[in-house]
């Protein structure tokens, strides 16, 4: 039985480019992302939600909150909505909350300098 023809070879240019990029760093790393992350961890906790008890209440997979939890993944708007509203806090009052902490975390590194 006769074989199929391959597909034609692809070109490819001889010439590499190399260039230098400036990465700025992932925000989620940041004081003000961690101080995101723990008043949303505080609250699931206080609220008494697993992670897997949040994820199915906002219709979405354990992994997603895990990683918003682990500073993996960034959080939206929505979904900071929506969290409030899990844990039966007004939405405001979870967003004063976060501003609170990252408030009180710069505060405190100013004054270690």
């Amino acid at each position: 039985m006769a074989r199929p023809a391959s597909p034609p070879a692809r070109r490819v240019s001889q010439t590499l480019v190399c260039h230098m990029t400036f990465r700025r760093p992932n925000p989620v790393f940041s004081d003000e992302y961690r101080a995101i992350r723990e008043v949303l961890v505080e609250a699931r906790r206080k609220a008494g939600l697993t992670q897997r008890d949040l994820a199915r209440t906002l219709g979405r997979e354990y992994s997603h909150i895990a990683r918003i939890e682990a500073g993996q993944r960034r959080i939206d708007t929505l979904d900071l909505y929506r969290i409030a509203k899990s844990v039966r806090l007004d939405p405001s009052d979870l967003f004063g909350r976060i501003c609170q902490r990252i408030e009180t975390s710069t505060a405190e590194d100013e004054g270690e300098r």
